[in-house]
């Protein structure tokens, strides 16, 4: 059976957050979010946890990154909530 893809399409405002990292972190992010669209929760490549209180909603940790995100299971979809620093507001 094939699996088709999940579609990823992130906001201008996570385009602007991914622009200010350095080009290390972005290309580690082209990869994550090409991983994405085969596997909504790559665990076995990435430090992937479920966030609490919340049904869909994963957090990626890349060096100092943290990727939020949504998946959609019935749509096929995935939405990047956040790409931020590591901070106290991060996870709010």
């Amino acid at each position: 059976m094939i699996q088709l893809p999940f579609e990823l399409k992130p906001s201008k405002r996570i385009e602007k957050q991914i622009g200010k990292l350095n080009a290390a972190l972005k290309l580690k992010l082209l990869d994550l979010m090409i991983k994405l669209k085969e596997t909504p929760v790559p665990i076995d490549e990435f430090n992937v946890v479920k966030l609490s209180g919340s049904a869909n909603t994963y957090r990626i940790r890349i060096q100092k990154i943290r990727i939020i995100y949504d998946v959609y299971w019935k749509e096929k979809r995935i939405e990047i909530l956040k790409v931020d620093k590591r901070k106290n507001r991060t996870y709010k």
